[in-house]
């Protein structure tokens, strides 16, 4: 009797080690198949390191899947941890960057975001196309993006004497933004002046061709905008001055300083910055000014960006 108890305490203790071993094997193989189809190993045989491969997980399910479906590619998570990057022109900024002549060991990949997003990539007044006219104060209009043939704005008004020299018109909603911020500068000692504000199709090509005519079509691309492609013939942009002063001595007045710091408040923008000439497409103008409404110029503002490259990132999307 006590035999035959030890025979079947031992064939317990068989089935229980057996069974031990058969539910590691399970667990080994379940975390080996799990390890083999997982996305940290189907990186690793790509070519991806350590290092790579935990920075590519941190990223949306989007870039994941491309890194997955492609071969290594040793820009994409340097391309996407730029703050400004957008995922619909990925295939642009690497066609950019392998454009580069003599690639450089150290690629400056904010500033391939940068160029391609402004489409400063491309020379000026090639690939062009029409801007959105449905955002309204909000479009774009530079060396690539044009208005549509021969535009001409509703609701312009002539702007009086008081707040500009002879001749100058605007937009009705510019105008009394401009009115409410130059009696505003009024109260502070300052005199906001209109030089030059909506321009016609015609005036604007009259202005290019005059420049391309005296110092050609390189000069006139680089100081005047081609008809379509100026912003004064949207009937929101300004060109700011004051009394005595002209565009050697402006940047350095009272005047600039004021509208600098307090231009957005009324709706207007900076529109052509100081070190920012490769993106806009033109010389730093401290007069030169540009009406978005209140609200967007505010959030252009605080981004730090250029108008163009703010339009990029947030509106043409």
């Amino acid at each position: 009797m006590y035999k035959k108890r030890r025979r079947v305490k031992k064939k317990v203790i068989y089935l229980g080690s057996a069974l031990i071993v058969f539910i590691v094997l399970i667990i080994t193989t379940i975390m080996l198949i799990k390890h083999f189809t997982s996305n940290e190993y189907k990186l690793e045989k790509i070519g991806y390191n350590e290092k790579e491969i935990t920075n590519i997980l941190k990223l949306d399910n989007k870039y994941i899947n491309y890194a997955l479906n492609h071969k290594y590619d040793d820009d994409l998570i340097k391309l996407t941890n730029q703050k400004w990057f957008i995922w619909d022109k990925y295939k642009e900024y690497k066609k950019y960057i392998k454009d580069l002549e003599d690639r450089p060991a150290e690629v400056n990949y904010k500033d391939v975001i940068t160029k391609v997003n402004t489409k400063t990539n491309y020379k000026y007044y090639t690939h062009t196309k029409e801007t959105n006219m449905d955002l309204g104060n909000a479009i774009l209009v530079n060396k690539y993006y044009s208005l549509p043939k021969q535009y001409a704005p509703d609701n312009v008004v002539d702007i009086p004497a008081t707040y500009s020299f002879a001749g100058n018109q605007i937009k009705e909603e510019v105008f009394n933004a401009f009115k409410e911020m130059a009696d505003a500068a009024k109260n502070d000692g300052i005199t906001l002046i209109v030089n030059s504000g909506y321009r016609t199709y015609e005036y604007q090509k009259g202005l290019y061709d005059q420049y391309a005519l005296e110092n050609g079509t390189d000069f006139a691309d680089d100081y005047a905008a081609r008809p379509d492609f100026s912003e004064h013939q949207t009937g929101l942009a300004l060109d700011i001055v004051s009394y005595g002063l002209n565009m050697d001595n402006f940047a350095g007045s009272d005047t600039y300083k004021w509208l600098i710091n307090n231009c957005t408040k009324y709706g207007f923008i900076l529109r052509y910055p100081e070190g920012k000439e490769e993106i806009t497409g033109y010389a730093f103008e401290g007069w030169h000014y540009r009406y978005v409404g209140k609200d967007l110029a505010k959030k252009i503002e605080k981004s730090g960006l250029t108008f163009d490259e703010y339009y990029a990132y947030y509106l043409d999307r």
